[in-house]
């Protein structure tokens, strides 16, 4: 009697034998039989293996202000700096959320895409003069904000 069954992309072919019960793992892409024993271990390390993938996804998803505490810190200002630059930050992407479009394109454009002023101006159809005032206020008004 021949079972055939599939876990984790792996096929299990299980043979019942009268005396030893051996089954059928793939390996590389060849069928390689192995005792029970074996392949319950394989199981067990393959269990372990994805729920440490399933613990490790959970903590990436987590954003640094999440997993802030997590850490081991061995100065005790380490900590505090950490949080209030994690609380900037959580104040600069609300600010940033908050901008209109043309104002989130002039910060892409110099300071993702690097872009001169007078590029910038270009493709704005204005003089390189007022996009300097239009970044200078745009960045006083994500200060403001941030402090």
């Amino acid at each position: 009697m021949a079972l055939r069954r599939q876990r984790a992309g792996v096929f299990f072919s299980v043979k019942a034998e009268r005396k030893a019960m051996d089954i059928l793992i793939y390996y590389a892409g060849k069928p390689v039989s192995v005792p029970k024993e074996v392949a319950d271990f394989l199981e067990q390390d393959r269990r372990k293996m994805a729920a440490l993938k399933k613990q490790d996804d959970r903590h990436l998803s987590k954003s640094d202000f999440e997993t802030v505490l997590s850490r081991h810190y061995t100065d005790p200002h380490e900590l505090e700096n950490t949080v209030i630059r994690n609380l900037c930050l959580e104040r600069l992407r609300n600010a940033v959320a908050k901008l209109d479009d043309e104002e989130k394109m002039l910060i892409v454009l110099r300071f993702d895409k690097e872009l001169s002023l007078e590029e910038i101006g270009r493709s704005f159809g204005v003089s390189k003069m007022a996009i300097s005032k239009r970044l200078k206020k745009l960045l006083a008004k994500l200060r403001d904000s941030v402090e």
